[in-house]
């Protein structure tokens, strides 16, 4: 018997990709990656408590980060039809050498055809 694909799997698919996308793009200081991939209304809640909106975030996110190793697990994609949450925690190494960790929440929205990043929440510990 075939398998069949529907598009919510093609959809979840597509969704896993972006966020591997979006975490290779962090740490490799792509900001070409996000211009293609972030709504024009795109926010980022950092880690500190402050609010970026997309052009800041871009002008962050081209920086070379400052931590390495950068890597992600336990991540969670919810689809509700046209928008998604993506929920993941991340491993990495900080500056100084110590381990680090944090979550963080994306949420997607299919934008004319295609999935764009419209929030994105950051937490570490």
């Amino acid at each position: 018997m075939p398998i069949s694909i529907t598009s919510q799997d093609n959809d979840l698919a597509t969704l896993r990709q972006l966020n591997q996308g979006f975490i290779r793009a962090v740490a490799s200081a792509d900001a070409a990656w996000f211009e293609r991939h972030l709504a024009d209304d795109f926010l980022n809640s950092n880690p500190d408590g402050m609010l970026s909106d997309r052009a800041a975030f871009l002008l962050q996110v081209a920086r070379p980060p400052s931590i390495s190793g950068l890597d992600v697990e336990d991540v969670r994609v919810r689809l509700f039809g046209d928008s998604a949450i993506i929920h993941g925690r991340t491993t990495y190494v900080k500056a100084d050498g110590r381990p680090g960790a944090g979550r963080y929440t994306d949420v997607w929205a299919r934008v004319d055809g295609q999935w764009l990043c419209a929030a994105a929440d950051v937490t570490r510990c």
